[in-house]
């Protein structure tokens, strides 16, 4: 699979009716670059499980991290290595503070995910 196959196949996951794309700019104070935030009522190790699944095959490695409630990494692409993308899955009860102003996601969701699409530069 193609680089932008790959990335068009995570966004066809990340924007069926399970998830959200919220601002990552508004919620973060994110400016430029080419992440991609998403949040979803399904529990972090599901969506970890999912986008595992998306993975295999496709990345040379899935060298999967964990640290304070996050579970991510960055991927290189198996059909063009020199191009890497990051995946991370957080669960949203520990960041109540940065979603302060948007109290009706902290009710529906319970999972972010942040996506940067395959590029030459580190996510």
């Amino acid at each position: 699979m193609s680089p932008d196959q790959l990335n068009q196949t995570i966004l066809s996951r990340l924007t069926r009716p399970d998830f959200k794309e919220v601002d990552g700019g508004t919620i973060y104070g994110l400016q430029g670059g080419h992440s991609r935030l998403f949040v979803t009522a399904l529990p972090r190790d599901e969506v970890v499980q999912m986008l595992s699944g998306l993975l295999d095959h496709q990345v040379t490695s899935q060298p999967w991290a964990e640290d304070y409630g996050q579970v991510h990494g960055s991927f290189a692409v198996k059909s063009d290595p020199r191009l890497v993308l990051g995946l991370a899955a957080s669960d949203l009860a520990p960041k109540r503070a940065d979603y302060a102003a948007f109290p009706e996601l902290l009710k529906t969701y319970v999972t972010e995910v942040l996506y940067s699409p395959p590029s030459t530069d580190e996510p």
